[in-house]
C-alpha cells in the first residue's frame, strides 16, 4: 500500500531542461547560467501566459460586498418613496465609502458661444445663428433647450460678402 508520501512527485523544469540539454548534447556541459536563465524565462512566459486565477472571494468579502449594496438599494429606494431627503442618503453614503444616487440635475449654463452664419442684417444674424444652434441641440437627442428670452444678444460683426450664399427666396 503506497502512502501520500511515497506518491511520485512531477518531474520540476529544471531536471527536464538538465535531461533535454543531456539528450541533445550528450557529455557536454551546459554553458555557465543557462540552466537558471533558461528557467526563469520558461517561468516567465508561463505566468504572462497562464497567470493564476484569483482566489474565490472569502464568504466574509461576499458577505461585506453584500451588504453595502443592500444599503445603497435601501437609501435609494428610501429616497424615491420620500421617505428620506436625497442629500441626507447622499451624505450617509459618502460616510460609509458608497457611491452617490443618480439624481436628475437641470443645469444652466452661460457660454461664449461664436457663430458664423450668412445673413443680410443684424437681427438676421442671430436669428440663424439661434436656429442652427437649435437644430444642432435637438440632432443630439438630448433633453436640452436653449432659454432665448433669457440670453443677450452680445456682438454681431458683419464681414466680407459671402458670394456663395443664395439668393433671397423672395426673389426666386
Amino acid at each position: 500500500m503506497t502512502t501520500p508520501d511515497a506518491a511520485q512527485q512531477p518531474p520540476t523544469l529544471e531536471s527536464v531542461l538538465r535531461q533535454a540539454w543531456d539528450a541533445f548534447h550528450p557529455g557536454q556541459p551546459a554553458p555557465l547560467g543557462w540552466l537558471t536563465h533558461t528557467t526563469t524565462q520558461l517561468h516567465a512566459y508561463l505566468r504572462e501566459q497562464h497567470p493564476t486565477p484569483p482566489a474565490p472571494p472569502s464568504t466574509e468579502t461576499t458577505s461585506v460586498t453584500r451588504l453595502r449594496r443592500q444599503m445603497w438599494q435601501a437609501l435609494r429606494d428610501a429616497t424615491a418613496e420620500h421617505d428620506i431627503d436625497p442629500d441626507v442618503a447622499d451624505r450617509i453614503l459618502h460616510n460609509v465609502d458608497l457611491p452617490g444616487l443618480p439624481r436628475r440635475w437641470q443645469v444652466r449654463l452661460t457660454l461664449p458661444v461664436k457663430v458664423e452664419v450668412t445673413a443680410t442684417s443684424r437681427e438676421d444674424a442671430f436669428d440663424t445663428a439661434e436656429d442652427l444652434i437649435n437644430t444642432a441641440l435637438a440632432a443630439s437627442g438630448h433633453d436640452s433647450n436653449i432659454d432665448w428670452d433669457a440670453a443677450t444678444r452680445d456682438d454681431a460683426t458683419p464681414g466680407d460678402l459671402d458670394t456663395a450664399g443664395d439668393e433671397p427666396a423672395d426673389l426666386r
